[in-house]
């Protein structure tokens, strides 16, 4: 009697495997309307981080062009004063160019790879201002008299003259600056602007609007 009890209890009931993966299966079929939403709402978020994250780039890379192109223009006025030399820059096509006067015309400004030619990135807007500007008036270079400074009168020679490449800011060795404001942004936002300018003696003014 003892053995078929325990006989009894040992017997185990064959489960239908087959039955319950069919449940299992027809439990988990498919994604509900909750779980894709929160699919979406995380692609969403991730390409907004991507999208912020390469603005961020271009803005830093907006902040590092500024304060180098405010740092390079104040070497060049002490390099002015320091060898008495009549330099000045020129801009065109996102590319400025320093140029120096060798008494003659005016000339690419060699020997330091400091004042090399400098190509800004193409998502920059980059503008140079040198009319109109508050404190233009009282800059003695505002009025510049380009025939006494190349040292010639004859009126062929300074038409020859001009259609050189001739700088569009004055940086003279007595640390005079011609009035200017260069300005560089991102083309894709107005803001933030960074403002390189020159009012009387160097070294120029940096600002950055708005400021932080």
């Amino acid at each position: 009697m003892f053995n078929k009890a325990r006989n009894k209890k040992n017997t185990l009931k064959p489960c239908n495997k087959k039955h319950g993966f069919n449940r299992f299966r027809q439990k988990n079929s498919g994604f509900s309307l909750i779980e894709i939403m929160v699919v979406l709402v995380i692609i969403a978020f991730a390409t907004n981080m991507m999208i912020y994250n390469l603005g961020g780039d271009q803005e830093d890379e907006l902040e590092k062009s500024a304060v180098k192109m405010n740092t390079v223009i104040n070497l060049a006025a002490d390099y002015a004063v320091l060898n008495q030399l009549e330099l000045g820059f020129h801009i065109d096509k996102n590319v400025l160019e320093f140029l120096a006067f060798d008494g003659e015309k005016w000339i690419p400004l060699t020997g330091n790879k400091v004042f090399n030619a400098v190509k800004f990135p193409e998502f920059l807007e980059v503008e140079l201002q040198l009319d109109d500007l508050p404190w233009a008036e009282e800059n003695l270079l505002e009025q510049v008299d380009w025939r006494e400074l190349m040292d010639t009168d004859d009126e062929e020679s300074f038409l020859e003259l001009e259609k050189l490449k001739i700088p569009q800011v004055i940086i003279l060795s007595s640390g005079e600056v011609s009035p200017f404001s260069l300005s560089l942004s991102l083309k894709e936002q107005a803001e933030p602007t960074f403002f390189i300018q020159g009012e009387f003696m160097a070294p120029v003014i940096f600002k950055r609007e708005p400021e932080l």
